[in-house]
């Protein structure tokens, strides 16, 4: 196992007999955090005081807090919904939103003390909110409806209610992305419309297309032709947004997602079935304007196929995720819900890398984001069964068991590591799940 160790080389001892020219700088070498094991350590063994606690989100990585939401009754006996910033042994903040709403969701921010709500109710609303209580004119800042994003689309035939929206904060600061459920061409399109929270409303500031497409670098004029055809011949009947990045303080935001393939030929569909997993990595270009960067995989796996049979294809059935380490970044999917699979994506290599044979993982499991680094989880007899991955050395990896006061019922990730368990005959609890011995990482 490697522990996290940093090592500054000097430019001499690397030339070693060729010379060495002054002014140089060190090159700093840095070797992986990731570790074999984790260990779970209670953050508020009891949360929510007898309400419904729905939601969690980390509050950083450095402190002992954390951001829940639950709902309760209010004064006047309505429902209302309610955040709290938390610590093992009290409420440090309370902030009643102003609507109260069962599709509302927590989701951390790029800084310690701060936190995003999300309202996602398909087809009727889109809203944000912003909390930071240190914000003595603005804690609580509230969005226009952003139900009409993306407002411009290629896809004629796709509703724009039924385009999956996600919250991503990119260095610049928050955003939307969304992309479409189906396709009429082979382009994928991917909108990401940056928000200014500077005013007194969070508003939509501008929207960026980012067009993906297979690429034609045939040789010669007909080679180029026949690729032209063969994209023209090509659509995406089906596009689902399977993750998204859970950790904020990334410079980029790597957006997991399924499609399925159809080509025709001379106006006839292909009968046989086609399909493929995808990442898009958004992040900012020189010129401060959101980019990406697609990259696809379909692999193949035999899992129980008899010999010369189909192997399964990529489905959009659970399990699926997405998590990174500071290395990679990762993509759990499974064949039709019957075999789970996990791909690699190294930061500097653009191909992917299967983890499938390498790394046993049931398909009840669910891929966890720890500090820049991730583990898989599952619920065993009321039980909670980490599966620590360790990408160096992937036979390595070993597998925890976690047992609270009350058998555990449900768990909630709140991103970096922080995690809400309900339990059967019990009231909530969070918890942190991180590597042992080591300290968590302060925001790059």
């Amino acid at each position: 196992m490697r522990a996290r160790a940093r090592l500054t080389v000097g430019p001499c001892a690397l030339l070693g007999l060729l010379g060495c020219g002054e002014g140089l700088p060190p090159i700093e070498l840095e070797l992986s955090k990731n570790c074999n094991r984790v260990e779970v350590h209670s953050l508020a063994s009891t949360v929510g005081d007898g309400a419904e606690v729905v939601d969690v989100a980390a509050d950083g990585v450095l402190g002992d807090t954390a951001w829940i939401l639950l709902r309760r009754e209010g004064p006047t006996g309505a429902t209302e919904t309610v955040v709290q910033r938390i610590s093992a042994t009290e409420v440090l903040y309370e902030q009643v939103m102003p609507i109260s709403s069962p599709s509302m969701t927590l989701q951390p921010a790029a800084e310690v003390g701060q936190v995003w709500v999300v309202r996602d109710e398909q087809g009727v609303s889109f809203a944000v909110w912003r909390i930071a209580p240190d914000d003595p004119v603005r804690p609580l800042l509230d969005s226009e409806e952003l139900s009409s994003f993306p407002t411009d689309s290629l896809c004629e035939e796709c509703e724009g209610f039924r385009w999956p929206r996600r919250l991503i904060i990119l260095p610049s600061g928050p955003a939307l992305v969304s992309m479409p459920p189906a396709t009429d061409d082979a382009t994928l399109e991917v909108w990401v419309g940056t928000l200014d929270d500077r005013g007194a409303q969070i508003r939509l500031s501008r929207e960026h297309e980012l067009k993906f497409e297979p690429p034609c670098d045939g040789d010669t004029p007909e080679a180029q032709a026949l690729c032209e055809m063969d994209r023209m011949n090509l659509r995406y009947p089906e596009v689902s947004l399977l993750g998204v990045q859970q950790d904020p303080r990334q410079p980029r935001t790597v957006l997991f997602g399924h499609r399925t393939r159809l080509r025709t030929y001379d106006g006839e569909d292909d009968p046989l079935e086609s399909a493929d997993v995808f990442m898009v990595l958004v992040f900012l270009d020189d010129d401060n304007d959101p980019a990406g960067e697609l990259r696809s995989y379909s692999g193949f796996y035999d899992g129980n196929a008899p010999p010369g049979g189909v192997p399964p294809l990529p489905t959009a059935d659970p399990p699926y995720g997405v998590a990174i380490d500071r290395h990679a970044a990762y993509g759990l999917f499974s064949n039709g819900g019957q075999i789970a699979r996990l791909i690699q994506l190294p930061n500097a290599d653009p191909e992917f890398e299967e983890l499938s044979a390498r790394v046993s993982l049931e398909v009840e499991a669910s891929l966890l984001q720890l500090d820049r680094d991730l583990a898989a989880g599952r619920l065993v007899d009321g039980a909670w069964e980490l599966t620590k991955l360790f990408p160096d050395d992937p036979s390595q990896s070993e597998v925890q068991r976690y047992e609270a006061d009350e058998p555990i019922t449900e768990v909630v990730s709140g991103g970096i590591g922080t995690f809400l368990l309900h339990k059967a005959a019990a009231e909530p609890s969070v918890v942190r799940v991180r590597c042992p011995n080591l300290e968590p990482d302060a925001p790059p």
